[in-house]
């Protein structure tokens, strides 16, 4: 049940009393090495430095695995020490980006194997338990965070990093606690509200009831929660799910590249993102796509195609969709390696189709002339055989080349013709087999599907619907796969590809989207975000505070699914230097985006549209819909004498003409929110 902040006392007092009774040595362990460090700096010892660098448990937080080798703390004091004086300084954002860029350069110059995001953060909750939590795992900080914040409405911001958020959620947990509360305790009770809360809240497996141990099971799951492989953003208009879709494509694809961008300015941080993801885009590591009532399994997975061949017959083609494609793609798992190989093959085609004459050897030594068959196809001219359909030719398909590039092992189509051309390609300098050229760990590749609850999902994914499934996708332990009905070839989903989709709640209600999909998919809430618009002021006209209240007064008259987003009045915060500008681009919005939207949902019912807007409240001269009574008019039209009838027809409603003086008079904006109070407190 959601609260307000007045409950926040009660609440972390009863889990604070309980401290003692979950882990009664823990305290006494944190609050020893926290004294310890604070008596040493900035010289501090090399038992110190082992405590917060290396040991598995040293009171702070435990973590049972990602930790440093002997070998490697080792070898590397000497720096840790210089990082621990460098933590010491101050606890500040700018300082945490130090830490974390020294981090990263001895990852870099192989100081260090990894950045040890964990080992970092438990290293400044040592130093600044009142700022920072020990809860130093990401993912179970910001789930921390979330319930705080949701549960208690404190409204803190919600796109910011883990050292960020720490800062923000601890102002006012000792803002609404008092500063009197220990902030050891405070910690403690952050990590109980975790495991005893939020864990047990979403079917998490627990490790059993006894917590004596409890700050012993915060492991370092990498640097940041782990990425679901199938995730449905969904939300009204306007939320920002376009933009978290770049977000969580670059987080999928390049993780150390997205963590660099945690604490940047909110633009330069959406530049940043918006280059790696058009990278990403060139290497077709990311595929964008949006479904329609007419997408079908032929555009998707893969079908026949009609093609004209040269002499001017129609020949059927089996042709793979972006599905498909992506698929083969991720599990090749080396975007510039392949890339490299397609284009070989690319300029290799267009010399065939020009008339060149290549000749090439199978690995016995038999000749046969290689031919343009089609974008898909290689044809293969022996020039002996013992099969009578010599005129035909034989098929070598670029997918099979592709394949057998990867694993010379692979089962395929004609093998001796593929090798016979993937040799040609690395004699005449086209591609290599050198395998070191071939990077050990496969790249992670993402499809996003956009509209995805406007697609008819059985008829696109059709047989692959299970194939989706994190514990069904090739390399998992139960791992499926098909037999494709055109092709008939083997299919399945390699685990390094992520679908990332998105609906508009709007457009079609979360309730009615296909039952085998919800169970494959986990679903993140875009809701509208004031947030965004905080500090908006325009002509005495407080934008958040105007959000607020249309979305208040909609949730109301229809649902939270038809609200409006923050991502519409951006434009104007980003002109809000300039206010005439910002003025202007606010009319523009409310006229162009917000009211022809409002129309939409209220299916032209003026009278609640006046009431999202206030009107009904104001006086008429600052109505921007007016109601127009003309009860002669329709009693002359209808013959109707009664009040009671004319009452209930004889209304119609006039929206203010563009050129109303209504849209310049910041009155009637501010009455919106601020009904009849005449100013924009």
């Amino acid at each position: 049940m959601v609260q307000d902040s007045s409950a926040l006392a009660p609440f972390f007092n009863a889990h604070i009393a309980k401290n003692d009774r979950y882990s009664p040595d823990w305290g006494k362990r944190y609050r020893k090495l926290v004294d310890k460090i604070q008596a040493e700096k900035p010289n501090f010892s090399a038992d110190t430095i082992r405590q917060i660098w290396y040991d598995r448990s040293n009171g702070i937080s435990s973590l049972k695995q990602g930790g440093m080798s002997q070998f490697e703390f080792e070898s590397a004091q000497k720096q840790l020490l210089a990082l621990t004086r460098q933590i010491a300084k101050e606890c500040s954002l700018d300082n945490y980006e130090q830490v974390i860029k020294r981090l990263l350069k001895l990852k870099a110059d192989g100081v260090l194997n990894k950045v040890y995001w964990a080992l970092c953060h438990r290293a400044f909750a040592a130093f600044y338990p009142q700022q920072i939590t020990n809860v130093v795992n990401v993912s179970y900080f910001f789930s921390s965070y979330n319930y705080c914040n949701n549960h208690f409405q404190l409204g803190l911001p919600k796109e910011q990093g883990w050292f960020a958020r720490n800062l923000d959620l601890k102002k006012a947990l000792h803002r609404a606690l008092g500063d009197e509360i220990d902030p050891i305790e405070l910690n403690m009770s952050l990590w109980h509200l975790y495991n005893q809360v939020i864990e047990k809240k979403n079917d998490i497996t627990t490790l059993g009831s006894d917590m004596t141990s409890s700050e012993e099971e915060q492991d370092e799951k990498v640097s940041t929660p782990q990425l679901p492989k199938n995730t449905i953003l969904y939300g009204p208009p306007g939320t920002g799910k376009t933009y978290r879709t770049i977000a969580l494509a670059v987080r999928a694809c390049e993780p150390e590249a997205y963590l660099q961008q945690f604490g940047k300015d909110e633009t330069e941080k959406r530049r940043e993102l918006k280059k790696i993801y058009d990278r990403l885009i060139a290497e077709k590591r990311v595929r964008f796509i949006t479904f329609h009532q007419s997408f079908g399994y032929e555009e998707f997975i893969e079908g026949l195609r009609a093609e004209t061949t040269d002499d001017g017959n129609i020949r059927y083609e089996i042709k793979p969709g972006i599905f498909k494609q992506i698929c083969e793609d991720a599990a090749f798992g080396h975007a510039g390696v392949q890339l490299k190989l397609d284009k070989a093959l690319a300029r290799l085609q267009g010399r065939l189709a020009e008339g060149e004459n290549i000749i090439l050897e199978t690995q016995r030594g038999k000749p046969f002339q290689l031919t343009y068959k089609s974008q898909t196809t290689f044809g293969i001219f022996p020039s002996q055989s013992k099969k009578d359909d010599l005129d035909q030719g034989y098929n070598a398909y670029l997918k099979d080349i592709r394949l057998v590039y990867q694993n010379p092992k692979a089962e395929v189509h004609n093998p001796s013709y593929v090798r016979s051309i993937i040799n040609y390609l690395v004699d005449q300098g086209e591609i290599s087999l050198n395998p070191e050229e071939m990077p050990e760990k496969r790249q992670n590749y993402v499809l996003i599907i956009d509209e995805i609850n406007r697609g008819n999902i059985s008829k696109i994914f059709g047989e692959l619907i299970t194939l989706i499934e994190t514990s069904k996708r090739a390399g998992e332990p139960e791992a499926l796969s098909v037999m494709l009905p055109y092709s008939a070839t083997s299919f399945s989903v390699p685990n390094n590809l992520y679908l990332i989709g998105t609906m508009n709640t709007a457009d079609r209600s979360l309730t009615a989207l296909d039952t085998a999909l919800r169970r494959r998919f986990e679903f993140e809430a875009m809701l509208p975000d004031i947030d965004v618009l905080a500090n908006t002021i325009v002509k005495g006209i407080n934008l958040p505070r105007l959000l607020q209240t249309l979305n208040d007064r909609i949730q109301v008259l229809y649902d939270s699914e038809h609200t409006l987003g923050h991502a519409f009045f951006i434009p104007v915060v980003q002109a809000r230097e300039d206010e005439e500008l910002a003025f202007a681009r606010l009319k523009r919005i409310m006229r162009n985006k917000v009211l022809p939207l409002l129309e939409e949902y209220f299916y032209n019912d003026w009278q609640k549209i006046r009431m999202v807007l206030g009107d009904n409240q104001k006086d008429e001269q600052l109505q921007f819909i007016r109601e127009v009574k003309d009860q002669k008019q329709f009693a002359d039209l209808f013959g109707m004498s009664g009040t009671n009838d004319l009452q209930e027809i004889g209304s119609r409603f006039l929206l203010a003409d563009e050129d109303d003086d209504i849209w310049n008079n910041p009155l009637a904006w501010q009455q919106i929110y601020a009904l009849r109070k005449g100013n924009g407190e």
